[in-house]
């Protein structure tokens, strides 16, 4: 069961994440004006969220690969 816990973490980070990402680019990039700022600002919350997916994809892929290990 301990292992359970890991892909629910990873998984929910990795939900998270891409939530992130959608939210980012469906509603504040098509809405905010463009200049300088606002254009720093969403590229580091998109860094962010892509740091999020891949931070969910490796908690949650490094408990499945340490679960075939054990086979």
């Amino acid at each position: 069961m301990m292992m359970a816990g890991s892909w629910l973490n990873g998984g929910l980070i990795l939900i998270a994440g891409i939530a992130l990402i959608i939210f980012i680019l469906a509603k504040l990039i098509p809405r905010t004006n463009h200049d300088k700022d606002m254009v720093v600002l969403l590229g580091i919350f998109l860094l962010v969220g892509i740091g999020l997916v891949g931070m969910g994809g490796y908690i949650g892929m490094g408990s499945w690969v340490s679960a075939m290990s054990c086979w």
